[in-house]
């Protein structure tokens, strides 16, 4: 026979009906109200008897139907309360819906997330729940507000500055590159821009920290917790959707069309509540991915800055010192000082993939004897020198990386300072026995490097010599912490903030660091020798 849905379009639809709303007052049995005779016909003994049981007064709304379906036009809808209960005006258009008792709006912004009324009981209690959370969550975002104030004040700044009449999608295009006409639209913006382009730049230098901490895809701890649970919320809210379609089929099998509709009308409802949350979500978010495609054009239609690396004097052995050569490099010419990102245009540092370390030494008076940076890598490289390849004080050996490669460590950030200290010092007598030495890193050394400091150790032995890991997007605060050794050398993993929840992968190679560190020992019977590859 015929489907279910053949069957249901064959039947004939019914006939539209209009209405109309009548307002009206009655107190006793005079009714008073906009109908005319229809009003006091159809509904005068309706409201006269709902005026009796209000103590004897009662105003509302009476809905007539106009009598388009054969039908005389009648009391379908009748609307009554006390006059004290019911505001005069009541029904306009525009007018906010009075709020039911019990009902309680979010305490954050005044907005409030109501559960669809036709949801099964099970999906209504897990969507109930899920709404409860989000009130909680609205709260923090309320926090939050502040700061992401701040972000759109930024964003508009930015704009403002010649890059507010172009569209996303021209945008995006100048983002994308690689095409003759990117090309052509990069100059003609550049061109356009005029003296606009200096005071861009300018907001880019004042504003950087914040703007690549906006640009990368990594975000703080708390928005980024915030933003998982909103998520989870969501994702509740979508598999009680999963369960009213489910419903809303099987009563179509069954051909039941009043639970159809009513599984139909929940369906729309949690599609617009999980629009809604979603839109809420997306708000924390939104001036991240504008940052990133902001700072991408920049670099396609701004110049580079220039820069004279002697300026750069007296770097801490710290985070605080990697900031601060990141500072002094931004929008300088990749094609000259590479740090592994970008290798033509201007410097913009989001997802540095090469390690930086810095090397402090001062005698037992505090005179600086040596103070450098390094970034790891064999061409054009800022910081120290290259390593010699033969005859250096120290010996590299391979080792393997972050993914599994394995390679000459020559070339690694930590080898190149301390190598350049070694030759930096034409009398190793010189250095009393209260000299100190620090060294950080980005990033935890390698079996080479480690063992490097070693032979440092070996060839200084008057030398205290302290090695700090620290990278608040990658190291764990909790890291192991390795003992002093009696030759001086001491390793610690630490950062100024906590890695990132779940960061397991940076908890271990930051312990591994220390670990790595105060095991890789020469051989005993070897001035300088290579360490010893152990894990």
């Amino acid at each position: 026979g015929p489907s279910p849905r053949a069957r249901a379009a064959s039947r004939p639809l019914p006939q539209r009906r209009s209405f109309r709303r009548v307002p009206f007052h009655a107190a006793g049995d005079a009714v008073a109200g906009g109908g005319g005779a229809a009003a006091a016909g159809a509904a005068g003994a309706a409201a006269a008897e709902a005026a009796r049981a209000c103590s004897g007064e009662a105003t509302g709304q009476v809905l007539l139907c106009s009598g388009c379906c054969r039908r005389q036009p009648g009391l379908l809808l009748l609307r009554v309360g006390p006059r004290s209960a019911v505001p005069d005006g009541m029904g306009r258009q525009g007018k906010k819906r009075t709020r039911e008792d019990g009902e309680e709006a979010d305490h954050c912004n005044g907005i409030e997330l109501r559960t669809p009324e036709e949801l099964p009981p099970r999906e209504a209690s897990a969507v109930g729940e899920a709404l409860q959370r989000w009130g909680l969550l609205r709260c923090r975002v309320e926090e939050l507000r502040p700061s992401l104030e701040q972000e759109d004040r930024l964003m508009q700044e930015i704009l403002s500055r010649g890059l507010g009449g172009e569209d996303r999608k021209t945008l995006r295009k100048l983002a994308s590159g690689g095409t003759q006409e990117s090309e052509d639209e990069a100059s003609q913006l550049a061109a356009a821009l005029g003296p606009e382009r200096e005071k861009l730049q300018d907001i880019l230098m004042r504003n950087q920290r914040e703007l690549l901490e906006l640009s990368t895809s990594s975000k703080t701890d708390s928005k980024q917790d915030l933003l998982d649970e909103m998520e989870s919320v969501i994702d509740e809210l979508r598999r009680a959707q999963e369960s009213v379609h489910s419903e809303l089929l099987s009563a179509k099998e069954r051909e039941d069309m009043p639970a159809v509709r009513s599984a139909g009308r929940s369906l729309n409802d949690l599609k617009a509540l999980t629009r809604r949350l979603d839109g809420e979500r997306r708000g924390l978010t939104k001036n991240s991915a504008l940052a990133a495609l902001l700072v991408t054009v920049c670099r396609r239609v701004l110049p580079v800055r220039q820069i004279d690396p002697r300026d750069l004097r007296q770097v801490s052995p710290s985070y605080d010192g990697y900031l601060q050569i990141l500072d002094f490099y931004f929008f300088s010419d990749a094609s000259l000082y590479c740090f592994g990102e970008h290798f033509s245009g201007p410097n913009w540092f989001t997802r540095l993939k090469r390690n930086i370390a810095i090397f402090m030494v001062h005698d037992s008076e505090g005179k600086l004897l040596y103070n450098s940076f390094a970034v790891s890598g064999e061409n054009k490289t800022p910081g120290a020198a290259p390593a010699p390849a033969e005859g250096g004080p120290l010996v590299s050996i391979e080792a393997e990386d972050e993914h599994g490669r394995v390679f000459d460590r020559r070339h690694d950030a930590e080898f190149k300072l301390l190598t350049g200290f070694c030759l930096s010092l034409a009398d190793r007598a010189g250095i009393a026995s209260n000299a100190r030495a620090a060294l950080w890193s980005k990033k935890p050394l390698c079996r080479s490097c480690a063992g490097a400091v070693q032979q440092v150790q070996r060839l200084f032995p008057t030398l205290s010599l302290h090695v700090e890991v620290g990278d608040p997007n990658a190291a764990a605060n909790d890291a192991a912490s390795g003992a002093s050794s009696s030759s001086g050398v001491s390793t610690s993993a630490s950062s100024p903030k906590a890695a990132p929840k779940g960061d397991a992968k940076a908890k271990a190679s930051t312990s591994c660091a220390a670990g790595c560190a105060a095991s890789a020992k020469p051989p005993a019977d070897a001035s300088i020798a290579a360490p010893v590859a152990t894990e």
